[in-house]
């Protein structure tokens, strides 16, 4: 399943929802209780009772009613006031995407409280729940499904309903998440068991159902989806939450689009929108919106749809400029416009505008990249701080606990156990010292042939790629200047603007090294894309052969750096083949990533005969060293006649 769908699924109640200005009755009301209460009590009791709605307030009203509520309860000086304050003050740091505050705060609160206590157990429930929202939010799906699982047992054992249906409902969408769709099913349908007409259940019911909905939407049993968003629907209107209830009509307006009746899907996205913007303004960049172009395109009217995404990622690199700082959430909802509007040039045949969305793509691709990457030094620094404090502790302990237990010996004693102890360490040392002298003459007789044989491989390497790549594109550039010596003065202008496009290549063939090199591994779509990218612009040297690139990939998985560029030099030499040697009017090339990789590059050429297979050239030799480098399986089938297939595979499982 695609990424993208799970995660905007997953949000429904595993991670905190988002803010909403514009107010409903029930927080309008009490909003009056709270400015006209007297007392300390009043008032903490009147924000609490308001605070329940956080899903429906504003962020950073949220953050302000968060900090009174600490305020008030410290000074009512008792521990479920100090509980209920730390729950508003969490959901309020999740809102704001300060994760690690909010697992602080879970963490060092969530101890205080005991499921056995009654008065207690509410809070306990609160605080373990959110304490699987901060997993959620780092996607630590093992520690997630390990306290729901623990939540769920003790809910059971005190028979709370509600909290078994909601913590049921977010233990299906994690086996959502991860395609495990039986018993993903099976947890909604245990969430829905515990449910009833009473008002506590409306929320998660609602949830339920619009999941439910979704996944049957996903699995094409559209009648049941249509079954249940029709549930959903109500109760999410009776609970008052929009949020919820925009994402409702999101999957509603989905299942309208798989069922081709575009204009009921157009009209229930809009109304999804609408509600959207009461809640959250009107954002540059939405899932909603990509969704909505989608409909359009599916529709036919592409242009619409182009109009609508343009639009929107003009707005955004405005806001950007302006004081919006994007963060990995913009970036991925970047490449899901990006993808969309290639999408839509590709079915307008609008080869120009789908060549330079491509580029766009991988380059929203390289940022996003580079920003996880600066995260993930920011949180290996973060935990390394954490471990360093910790062991300080630990020694700090154990230095007081041997002045504890040490006892003062006898001066004798004392100096006959430090002088066995200083022969021994002597001896000790000796003996390390000559290890050491021979570890280090080992090393430098290593290090010197590891040196020898770097020079030797590095040497091989640029040879085969100087004619993998820079040949390839030599040769282009030669039938461009064959063009200009035969043709008239009419043709020459478009020869020399392909030979000044070639020579382009050669330059930006070195940053495809480059950018590969730079990154320690590379995603199956990454190669792909830029496959796309070399076949659109070899494809105006050759009017005469149709390049063709078809994907199935279902397992997008990462390779190294080093494999992934032998693949991408592997077809690129594949290609240049086909098109100098073979006379094909045809070449398909074929990525499909299952369980394995398999890349398929044919043509309709006049194919390779049993000379020629003797006499192979440097590009054979070269394509064969590459897919043994990287343990690929390479095989060649050509017969004389009847066009060349060249088959490269390599399995996903390692």
């Amino acid at each position: 399943m695609q990424q993208s769908l799970y995660k905007w699924i997953f949000i429904f109640l595993f991670l905190p929802v988002t803010g909403i200005k514009a107010q409903t009755p029930v927080i309008d009301s009490l909003k009056q209780v709270y400015a006209n209460a007297s007392t300390t009590d009043t008032r903490l009791k009147s924000l609490f009772a308001l605070c329940r709605y956080h899903q429906s307030i504003h962020k950073d009203s949220l953050y302000q009613y968060a900090l009174t509520a600490k305020k008030l309860a410290k000074f009512a000086n008792n521990k479920i006031s100090n509980g209920h304050a730390a729950v508003i003050l969490i959901n309020a740091y999740l809102r704001l995407g300060k994760t690690d505050s909010a697992e602080a705060i879970v963490n060092s609160s969530l101890p205080l409280f005991d499921v056995k206590d009654e008065a207690s157990r509410e809070i306990y429930f609160t605080l373990s729940a959110l304490q699987v929202d901060c997993y959620g939010e780092k996607s630590n799906y093992e520690n997630a499904v390990a306290a729901l699982y623990k939540i769920i047992n003790l809910a059971e054992q005190y028979r709370d309903k509600p909290v078994l249906a909601k913590n049921m409902s977010t233990l299906g969408v994690i086996n959502y998440n991860l395609n495990h769709i039986p018993e993903a099913f099976s947890w909604y349908f245990k969430g829905l068991s515990f449910c009833s007409d009473l008002p506590s259940f409306y929320s998660p019911a609602a949830v339920l159902n619009i999941n439910l909905a979704e996944t049957y939407r996903w699995t094409g049993k559209t009648d049941s989806a249509i079954y249940f968003i029709n549930k959903a629907i109500p109760l999410c209107e009776k609970s008052g939450n929009l949020f919820y209830l925009a994402n409702a009509l999101r999957v509603k307006a989905g299942i309208y689009k798989t069922q081709k009746n575009y204009e009921l899907a157009e009209k229930t996205m809009l109304d999804c929108i609408a509600i959207r913007q009461k809640t959250e303004g009107i954002l540059p960049l939405s899932n909603e919106q990509v969704a909505l172009s989608a409909i359009y395109m599916n529709w036919g009217k592409i242009d619409k749809a182009i109009n609508e995404l343009t639009s929107a990622l003009a707005q955004s690199d405005s806001a950007d400029r302006s004081a919006t700082a994007s963060g990995s959430e913009a970036d991925v909802l970047r490449i899901s416009y990006y993808t969309t509007l290639a999408r839509c040039y590709k079915l307008k045949d609008d080869a120009m505008n789908y060549s330079a969305t491509l580029e766009k793509i991988i380059a929203a691709k390289d940022a996003l990249y580079e920003a996880n990457s600066a995260n993930a030094l920011a949180e290996l620094q973060a935990k390394y701080e954490l471990q360093k404090k910790e062991s300080t502790i630990i020694r700090q302990k154990l230095d007081i606990t041997k002045k504890n237990y040490l006892f003062y010996g006898s001066l004798i004693l004392a100096f006959f156990t430090l002088l066995v102890l200083w022969l021994l360490f002597n001896n000790y040392r000796r003996k390390q010292n000559i290890k050491m002298l021979f570890a280090l003459q080992e090393e430098k007789r290593i290090a010197a042939q590891s040196v020898i044989d770097a020079e030797e491989q590095e040497r091989k390497r640029i040879a085969a790629d100087l004619h993998d790549n820079i040949g390839a594109y030599a040769s282009a550039i030669r039938a461009d200047v064959d063009k200009i010596t035969e043709s008239g003065s009419e043709k020459n202008s478009a020869a020399l603007h392909n030979l000044q496009q070639h020579s382009l290549e050669i330059i930006n063939s070195l940053r495809d090294t480059i950018w590969v090199l730079n990154k320690e591994n590379i995603t199956i779509t990454g190669i792909s894309d830029r496959i796309k990218n070399h076949i659109n612009k070899l494809q105006p040297s050759y009017n005469s052969v149709i390049i063709n690139l078809q994907e199935m990939i279902e397992t997008d998985i990462r390779i190294s750096s080093n494999t992934a560029l032998n693949i991408f030099r592997i077809v690129q030499e594949a290609i240049h083949n086909a098109l100098k040697h073979s006379d094909a009017r045809q070449i398909t090339v074929v990525i499909e990533s299952r369980k394995m990789l398999l890349i398929k590059i044919s043509d309709d050429g006049k194919g390779i005969n049993a000379a020629e297979k003797k006499m192979q050239g440097n590009g054979l030799i070269n394509m064969k060293q590459r897919a043994a480098e990287s343990g690929l399986h390479l095989n060649i089938d050509s017969k004389a006649g009847s066009g060349t297939t060249i088959n490269l595979n390599l399995s996903t499982t390692n």
